[in-house]
């Protein structure tokens, strides 16, 4: 039997959740900061044993895709999950808000919507809004993108521009 490696504590799992680690990030510093080895469901097991996991709000309308890890962070997933979290009744701060809003008016700006793929090193893509495929009021491209060479067929056809609200 593989001998017991020990998670960090409550408070300081809550510290770097408030810090806005990661768990990979947070198995890196239970490394470097405790000489433990952890892996990153142990960090999971333990946020659930303390409380500490996030409620598991999904954004799906705003976030079709399954999301490569590495990815998670990206200005633009944030960015999307702040506008899932305005339109789902959840707060923003002002600076949230702020950050939100000129996001949004950047890309209506410059005709742009964000497009995705899983595989690619970079993930986000903004691509021009002509790549829409859906109705929905949201600056994204529902189908993933396939970078590794070849591209899926996007089709061309201009729709009616709408603008991108946080309500």
């Amino acid at each position: 039997m593989a001998p017991r490696t020990r998670t960090p504590s409550k408070d300081v799992l809550r510290r770097w959740k408030d810090a806005g680690y990661t768990q990979e990030q947070m198995v890196d510093l239970t490394r470097r900061e405790f000489g433990e080895d952890v892996t990153r469901s142990a960090i999971a097991a333990a946020m659930v044993r303390y409380g500490l996991a996030d409620t598991g709000v999904r954004y799906d309308r705003e976030i079709p895709w399954r999301v490569n890890p590495i990815h998670a962070t990206a200005y633009p997933i944030r960015m999307l999950r702040l506008l899932g979290r305005s339109r789902h009744g959840g707060s923003l701060n002002k600076k949230e808000l702020d950050m939100l809003e000129a996001w949004l008016d950047r890309l209506d700006e410059m005709n742009l919507i964000v497009a995705y793929d899983y595989h690619d090193n970079r993930g986000f893509y903004y691509i021009n809004d002509r790549h829409i495929d859906h109705s929905l009021d949201i600056p994204i491209r529902r189908q993933q993108l396939d970078m590794r060479g070849k591209r899926r067929r996007v089709s061309t056809s201009k729709k009616r521009r709408k603008r991108y609200t946080i309500s």
